[in-house]
């Protein structure tokens, strides 16, 4: 088990659950706390596969792709204990994050073998964002996401609609080029939570669905938030949704690019499948 030992007391609760409950069943649990980051990567990639049944990333979003990027092309599965803010990659599975559900999927899951997404060589599984969102997920402090969970999206979202100029973006997919303000490169339907912007994406399917957002301003922001939690985006007569496996975007150098929910590179962006798999542990049913 690789985990953030500073998790609030509601969140160590349930770690300290899932414990319980693995110790109950004889499993033999070697815990890997984690002090900065780049551990949870480092103890991943260190794993020996001959004595390791399964890797436990219990974290937030961030902290699953830190162990998704040390265990790619490891035939160790990864199971998840959510433990953060949004727990997009939990939704997408399937996994309720009550202490029963996350043991069995542990003790009785079904592995399954997938192709994350590669931005500028490293990793992401559920998502890639460039434009306003990855400049909100870019500017959120720590500690203040720390005190105000989700809340703190929402105070950085108001902040970047003062200072973001929206430049325009070239987003070339599979050769094809097209101009917008933003766009998510979906490998997950799910977005933010439980929110949609590509319907289509799966994490099983080799390939991608980019979200383009078409439109630049803080009204269309506002717009496609309102869109957004209604469900409504894809239908949206400014947003292009479009399937593709090579994609490259160019926009001011250095505009962060966030993936999973952490910035993990800057423009120019070259997106691919990556060329070995994560095996995933997913719930029995």
């Amino acid at each position: 088990m690789i985990f953030n030992p500073t998790a609030g007391r509601r969140r160590r609760a349930r770690l300290d659950a899932v414990l319980g409950l693995l110790y109950a069943a004889g499993c033999a649990i070697e815990l890997r706390p984690t002090t900065q980051r780049g551990d949870a990567e480092g103890f991943a990639a260190g794993v020996d596969a001959a004595e390791t049944d399964v890797v436990l990333a219990a974290g937030g979003d961030g902290t699953i792709n830190e162990v998704a990027n040390g265990l790619l092309g490891s035939e160790v599965p990864l199971a998840l204990c959510p433990l953060g803010t949004a727990n997009v990659l939990a939704a997408e599975i399937g996994l309720d994050t009550a202490p029963g559900a996350i043991g069995n999927t542990l003790l009785h899951g079904r592995a399954v073998a997938v192709r994350p997404g590669l931005a500028n060589e490293r990793l992401f599984l559920q998502m890639a964002g460039v434009g306003f969102d990855a400049h909100v997920v870019a500017g959120v402090r720590p500690g203040i996401k720390r005190l105000l969970g989700k809340g703190a999206y929402v105070l950085e979202t108001f902040r970047q609609q003062m200072r973001y100029r929206f430049p325009v973006l070239r987003v070339t997919i599979d050769g094809v080029a097209y101009d917008a303000s933003s766009a998510i490169i979906a490998k997950g339907r799910f977005y933010a939570g439980r929110f949609i912007c590509s319907p289509d994406a799966r994490l099983e399917r080799p390939e991608f669905q980019v979200c383009l957002f078409l439109t630049g301003g803080v009204l269309a922001v506002m717009r496609y938030g309102a869109a957004m939690l209604f469900g409504r985006v894809p239908a949206l007569k400014d947003v292009k949704l479009v399937t593709g496996t090579v994609i490259s975007v160019e926009g001011p150098a250095g505009d962060p690019v966030q993936g999973d929910g952490d910035t993990i590179a800057t423009l120019p962006l070259n997106v691919t499948l990556a060329e070995e798999t994560l095996t995933l542990l997913l719930p029995a049913t």
